[in-house]
């Protein structure tokens, strides 16, 4: 047995995720990076918003520049995430935001931030497929739920905690504080994944021997589309989750027009629904955290986009002046579903990619995903126009809810239930690593 046999043996035979040290440290520089990454959020809103006072055409730049490099480079990212040493390109992109961030402190104008920004934002395209990609090197098959919920529980929570505390600093100090704190945050992650050795050593010693340099770039991304379309799963799985998410994308910017509109005086009620909508998302996480496994995918993916169907169409049927706990209940709904989403699709990667692609698939996921944010908000911003908001998310959600229900009916169809048997079938090769 080598080396990086003993590791994965010591590290996955933990009956306890939270007996898996390699798991807590790469957990806690997630969590810190998360939690100060809503700062950077709330910090950029504010600047643009409030101190620079740009237009809204230029406020609208803003998802673009965080989109575009993902869109764009996320695939190839995906590639180089499966053949290099994960933790070091975490690190390295840590290292890199924090640089670009604390650029950002020194910025006097919208138009520098915004290349900044753009920047930034390609250093952090490696983040996700390297997060998915270590998860399955590091946790045994049955802590996987556990290991993915606990990072999307950390994720919802930032999303409630981060942007209060976030808006209080900046009315306390400025804006900019918030990106000393997002550095930060970011540096105590690139200490905590320094502490990590090992994980990626027989990857490295691949490199080192010249194995992976035959096969190109441009082969290896060939080579990921057809193990895509083989895969019935995770083509169903991906096809489903992008057609909801491109449904969902059309409304969910247009939510401070709506609440303008139903709370013209009370800017208020909209952060409560934001953090309506986060809660949800955590109570059910919590819910996840307890499974071991799921067998049926279209009920999980289904019920969530279901979820967040009825509460787009609870929002759109609100009137001038409604009660707060409509808004508030609805939002609540959408939670539910968003933390469903976001955890099964984590789930379904894991499970169902290729043996050592799990990075590739999650980058080809997070590109076409990022197309999607490039065009879906600005088609739901001309059917606000065209129509107004209230039908738009009646429409919307009516669609999404139709969507949900096409996953739960037809889920047979969509996802064959020999998951499961291969699932197990992968489960093989890290217990015989355990009888050693």
């Amino acid at each position: 047995m080598n080396p990086q046999d003993n590791f994965r043996n010591a590290t996955i035979e933990n009956s306890s995720i939270w007996k898996n040290i390699t798991f807590v440290k790469l957990f806690a520089s997630y969590g810190i990076s998360t939690f100060g990454r809503f700062f950077d959020m709330m910090a950029v809103i504010l600047l643009f918003s409030y101190v620079w006072q740009v237009e809204p055409w230029v406020i609208a730049l803003v998802p673009v520049v965080y989109a575009f490099p993902h869109a764009l480079f996320s695939q190839i990212a995906g590639i180089y995430v499966d053949r290099y040493n994960k933790v070091k390109i975490m690190l390295c992109a840590d290292l890199l935001t924090a640089i670009f961030t604390l650029m950002l402190f020194f910025v006097g104008t919208p138009w520098f931030a915004l290349i900044v920004l753009l920047l930034r934002s390609t250093c952090t395209i490696v983040h996700f497929p390297a997060q998915q990609a270590i998860i399955q090197k590091i946790v045994a098959p049955d802590l996987i739920m556990k290991a993915v919920t606990l990072n999307g529980t950390v994720n919802q929570l930032s999303k409630i905690i981060g942007p209060f505390l976030g808006a209080s600093l900046a009315a306390a100090f400025s804006p900019k504080i918030s990106f000393l704190v997002y550095v930060s945050a970011l540096l105590i992650s690139v200490v905590l994944l320094m502490t990590v050795r090992h994980v990626d050593d027989s990857t490295v010693s691949l490199e080192e021997e010249g194995e992976n340099t035959s096969d190109s770039i441009w082969k290896t991304w060939r080579e990921g589309w057809q193990l895509l379309f083989q895969k019935k799963i995770l083509l169903s799985s991906f096809l489903f989750t992008l057609l909801a998410f491109t449904a969902i994308q059309l409304v969910d910017v247009q939510y401070a027009v709506l609440f303008r509109e139903v709370y013209p005086s009370q800017p208020s009620i909209l952060g409560w629904a934001m953090s309506s909508t986060g809660i949800g998302a955590v109570l059910i996480i919590f819910f996840l955290n307890k499974m071991k496994e799921v067998k049926s995918y279209g009920w999980y993916l289904g019920g969530s986009v279901l979820f967040i169907g009825i509460g787009f169409t609870l929002n759109g049927m609100m009137a001038t002046g409604a009660p707060v706990v409509w808004p508030i209940s609805a939002s609540l709904l959408v939670g539910v579903g968003v933390g469903i989403f976001s955890v099964i699709h984590s789930y379904i990667l894991q499970k169902e990619s290729p043996e050592g692609k799990v990075g590739q698939m999650s980058g080809m996921y997070n590109s076409l995903s990022g197309f999607i944010l490039l065009s879906a908000p600005i088609l739901g911003g001309a059917l606000v126009q065209w129509v107004n908001v209230f039908t738009v998310f009646k429409l919307i959600g009516l669609v999404v809810v139709a969507i949900g229900c096409i996953g739960i009916l037809f889920q047979k169809k969509l996802w064959s239930t020999k998951n499961t048997v291969e699932s197990k079938g992968r489960e093989t090769p890290s217990k015989a690593v355990e009888v050693g």
